[in-house]
C-alpha cells in the first residue's frame, strides 16, 4: 500500500512540475510558426512573458497576407488541466477593415473546460456591444448572440435578428 501511495504521489508531483516548468514560450513560437505556414498570419512586435500558469503577450501586431489587420494590447493564456482561459484586452482593428469588422474589442474571454469538452465559450465587450457565444467542436458550429447592441453597422450583414430582438450569428467551419 505504501508503494502505491509513493507511485501516485510521484506521478502527481511529476505532472505538477512538468506543468509549472514547461517551455510555454516555445509552445507559443511553435503556434506562431504554424500560423505563418498554414494561414499566412504573422504576429510581430510582441513582448512575451512566461508565468507559472501560462503566458502573457503584450503589444502584438497581427498581419494577414502581409497587411496589418489587428493590434492586441494584452493577451493572457492561463493553462490549467481542467479549465483554460484566453483573455485578450484592447483589440484594435485597422481602418481598412472597419466596414466588415468592429473597430475595437475592449475585452474578450475564451474558456475551455474539461467538464464540457465539446464546447468553447466566448464572451466579448466592444464597439458592437456585448457578445456571448460558443463553438461546438464536434458539430463544427459557431453560434454567437449579441444581446446588448451598440454599433453593428459593419456586422449587420452577417447577423440575423430573432423574435426576442437578439442579433445572432451562426456558421459552420
Amino acid at each position: 500500500m505504501q508503494m502505491v501511495k509513493r507511485i501516485i504521489g510521484g506521478l502527481f508531483l511529476f505532472i505538477l512540475f512538468f506543468w509549472l516548468f514547461a517551455p510555454k514560450q516555445e509552445l507559443y513560437y511553435f503556434l506562431e510558426k504554424k500560423l505563418k505556414e498554414n494561414n499566412n498570419i504573422i504576429i510581430s512586435n510582441e513582448t512575451i512573458t512566461d508565468t507559472w500558469f501560462g503566458i502573457n503577450i503584450k503589444n502584438a501586431d497581427v498581419y494577414i497576407e502581409g497587411a496589418k489587420m489587428i493590434h492586441l494590447s494584452e493577451l493572457k493564456l492561463n493553462i490549467f488541466f481542467f479549465y483554460n482561459t484566453l483573455t485578450i484586452n484592447g483589440i484594435e482593428t485597422d481602418e481598412v477593415i472597419h466596414d466588415v469588422a468592429p473597430k475595437n474589442i475592449e475585452n474578450s474571454i475564451i474558456k475551455y473546460s474539461v467538464l464540457n469538452p465539446l464546447k468553447v465559450q466566448l464572451l466579448a465587450i466592444g464597439s458592437f456591444g456585448v457578445l456571448d457565444g460558443n463553438v461546438a467542436l464536434l458539430e463544427k458550429k459557431v453560434h454567437i448572440k449579441i444581446p446588448v447592441v451598440k454599433d453593428i453597422k459593419a456586422l449587420k450583414k452577417f447577423l440575423k435578428k430573432d423574435e426576442k430582438g437578439v442579433w445572432n450569428y451562426e456558421t459552420n467551419y
